[in-house]
């Protein structure tokens, strides 16, 4: 059977690249034999920036693009994915406009999620911010469209001479079913559940906590790479520094944004926590245990319903109590008299009274009783890296020309800034997710 065409991987870069086909009256086949698995969309916090939308301007923040483009290269001087950055920022509002106003999403902007990075209010999502209701939502919408086809089978493919043939395996007792295509979009995941991938390719994180979902197997990678495809910042990661042990729950970003601190178990501080979550996460793994004390208040606590990743780590109950700076050493085992200190000083620099020798910019608040702890460790979410694609997610081959009919986005593509953990502004994922597979929609004929 013919078909306009196959997507692999039905994440948020696929489901994007689907209903915005399908929206343009093309017949596409969207593939994904690990869609009864939770992916990275499914876990993640669901929030995604687009500096420009209807919905911030509506909100009284007059911003264009290139706001955020700026701070995503002022955060990651010099390792910025140029080919595709300026693209994906203008997209963005695009994208916004095209799920509430052709799919009826129900999008909202986020009015009190604050983030490292990122200058001014700019997040968007379903309310309450939940990655796992959004990719729900979008599920519902890929089973409802007419000429869109979803298949969770393991598929076979091979690039012909004007296009690709795709076989399915067939459940027992049917007969397998191909495609041919003129367009082969690649959307799977990441790396960052092959462990000999990330050995390779991101040595420093070798052997650490996966917090992203089993299915980024680097598979879809893999693909485009036996093809010969180049690739763009490998090494690059989202790391994140507020997972909880075991990787079940996880605190979010916003906690040190808001004025809490992190600690050893000597009660010391170790890092200037508004470095980021990605950032983080390197500098988490190398405390005693790879753990490290997060500490806030019921002020900031406050500031956290809209947040799905704190209000789930709350219900699983990892997160402890205590009315004073004593009894707060002694329930979570740290030691006293360094706790203590850590307290005086930080006091000291949220009132401009001192400056803080690890670097750290602003302190918004004195914590003040009743306190809150958790225990968290470094942890790798997802990888950057990917196949190299120009502006309209056309996968580039070693001589730099496109390769006829594959594009890619998502995990399997190349994200929007690499080298190591530090060039992830938080909310790039999704933003070249949903903002690339949008320009590959849109560039498919």
């Amino acid at each position: 059977m013919q078909t306009d065409v196959v997507i692999l991987g039905a994440g948020a870069a696929g489901m994007t690249v689907a209903l915005a086909v399908q929206a343009r009256g093309l017949q596409a086949v969207l593939i994904d034999p690990m869609a009864q698995s939770p992916n990275n969309f499914a876990i993640s916090g669901g929030l995604f920036p687009a500096a420009g939308s209807q919905l911030q301007h509506a909100s009284g923040i007059d911003e264009q693009p290139e706001g955020w483009l700026a701070d995503v290269r002022a955060f990651a001087p010099d390792c910025v994915n140029e080919n595709i950055a300026s693209s994906v920022a203008h997209a963005l509002p695009e994208v916004v406009d095209f799920f509430i106003h052709r799919c009826d999403a129900p999008i909202h902007f986020l009015p009190d999620v604050v983030a490292p990075g990122h200058r001014t209010l700019r997040f968007h999502s379903i309310q309450p911010a939940s990655g796992a209701r959004f990719h729900a939502w979008f599920r519902e919408q890929i089973n409802q469209k007419p000429n869109l086809q979803f298949f969770q089978c393991i598929s076979r493919v091979q690039r012909l001479a004007h296009g690709f043939s795709i076989h399915l395996q067939p459940t027992a007792g049917a007969t397998e079913v191909q495609f041919e295509t003129r367009n082969l979009v690649l959307a799977g995941g990441g790396f960052g559940a092959n462990a000999d991938m990330v050995a390779t390719w991101i040595p420093a994180m070798a052997g650490a906590l996966n917090n992203g979902s089993s299915t980024q197997d680097g598979s879809t990678l893999q693909m485009g790479l036996q093809w010969g495809a180049q690739v763009w910042g490998m090494d690059g990661f989202q790391g994140q520094g507020h997972t909880h042990p075991g990787g079940a729950t996880r605190l979010g970003m916003s906690i040190p944004s808001l004025g809490g601190v992190m600690v050893d178990r000597q009660g010391l501080r170790f890092v200037p926590e508004d470095l980021g979550p990605s950032s983080l996460a390197p500098h988490v793994i190398g405390q005693p245990d790879g753990l490290a004390l997060e500490i806030f208040d019921a002020f900031i606590e406050a500031q956290l319903k809209n947040h799905s990743a704190y209000q789930q780590a709350l219900h699983a109950d990892r997160v402890m109590s205590a009315d004073t700076v004593q009894s707060l050493a002694q329930v979570a085992g740290v030691n006293e008299r360094g706790l203590e200190e850590t307290f005086r000083q930080v006091s000291l620099y949220a009132t401009g009274q001192a400056k803080d020798p690890l670097g750290r910019q602003a302190f918004p608040r004195v914590l003040e009783p009743p306190f809150k702890a958790s225990w968290v460790t470094g942890a790798l979410s997802h990888t950057q890296g990917g196949l190299l694609t120009d502006a309209r997610g056309a996968v580039l081959g070693q001589d730099g020309q496109a390769i006829a009919g594959l594009f890619a986005a998502g995990g399997s593509a190349a994200g929007l800034a690499g080298r190591g953990a530090d060039g992830y502004l938080p909310g790039n994922g999704l933003a070249q997710a949903f903002g690339l597979g949008w320009r590959v929609a849109q560039a498919l004929d």
